[in-house]
Formats: C-alpha cells, sequence, structure tokens
C-alpha cells in the first residue's frame, strides 16, 4: 500500500527516573505518553555536547546522550537519556 506523501506517526510512553536508569536504587517517578508524534532519536556526539551546552550543568546527561521526541507540531522535547526509558504504544 503506498504512502502517498502522508507522515506516520506514533504514540509513546517515556518512563522517567529519578536518577540514572541502570543503577539498582533507581526509581521511576513519573509516565508521560505523547501521542501522533513525528519521531524520536537518541543523540549523542557532538550534537549532544551541543545540546547539553545549552542547560544548566545539573539537566547535563551522564553518559552525553539524550532522547529527542519531535511532536506533532514540530516542536521537541528533550531528556537526559540515562534517565528515560521510551516505549512505543
Amino acid at each position: 500500500m503506498a504512502n502517498h506523501g502522508k507522515v506516520r506517526k506514533m504514540n509513546v510512553k517515556v518512563k522517567v527516573y529519578d536518577m540514572n536508569k541502570w543503577r539498582n536504587e533507581a526509581e521511576k517517578v513519573s509516565e508521560v505518553e505523547y501521542n501522533n508524534i513525528q519521531g524520536f532519536e537518541v543523540v549523542t556526539g557532538d550534537k549532544a555536547t551541543e545540546i547539553g551546552n545549552k542547560t544548566d550543568g545539573s539537566s547535563r546527561d551522564d553518559f552525553n546522550e539524550y532522547l529527542v521526541i519531535t511532536l506533532a507540531d514540530g516542536q521537541k522535547a528533550t531528556f537526559r537519556n540515562s534517565r528515560v526509558d521510551v516505549f512505543k504504544i
């Protein structure tokens, strides 16, 4: 079946943790659902460093990785990747 230029949208759930999610002590502090997003990516390297430089020191990711979700309207939601899990729903 042809797509005919339509962008496929998806829904995701983001689980947010109070610290690095790989630590045994980490606890989920919230869940957020985003509907009809355009997509998401995990950003690393120089692009991640740019994101980190735009935050205050307490918002930098421990591993310099960021989850960037492109919302339906084109805006972006950015999370520290070491503190979230994302699931397609």
